[in-house]
């Protein structure tokens, strides 16, 4: 029975540990209409980004583009490097290029999808129970 109870807290933790190595971001783009801002945060976008091919990705990010019309095109996606803005993706950094077209990306890193996730709160819930069983059964053992 003990070697039961350490093997699923061990189990419990493995699990939490590849969660918090992987980050979520959302992942759309143009002509998806539900990928403008303003953004519903739709959970169908919110993807771990090695499942898009980027397991390696720290970051999320935002790009906006503005062409010469006034017309406006969005990506969202996974990011490897970049400046993470000031205000965890809320503050954009803009770049002005040719023929009256400008760009806006922001970078975060602080949360799945760069905002409050009910995921995370519930992997930290099975942390604080995996470590308990596992200084339970600690306890028992001496």
């Amino acid at each position: 029975m003990k070697y039961l109870i350490f093997y699923c807290s061990f189990v419990i933790l493995a699990f939490y540990a590849l969660s918090v190595v992987s980050i979520k971001c959302y992942v759309c783009k143009e002509p998806d209409r539900k990928c403008r801002d303003p953004f519903q945060n739709d959970t169908m976008f919110l993807k771990d980004c090695s499942q898009v091919g980027m397991g390696n990705a720290t970051m999320c990010r935002k790009y906006m583009w503005e062409i010469g019309d006034g017309t406006r095109y969005y990506m969202r996606g996974c990011a490897l490097r970049g400046r993470v803005s000031r205000k965890q993706g809320r503050d954009c950094i803009e770049r002005v290029g040719t023929w009256k077209t400008k760009m806006w990306y922001c970078q975060c890193d602080n949360k799945d999808g760069c905002n409050g996730s009910i995921k995370q709160q519930f992997s930290d819930i099975i942390m604080l129970f995996g470590i308990s069983l596992l200084l339970w059964q600690w306890k028992f053992n001496l």
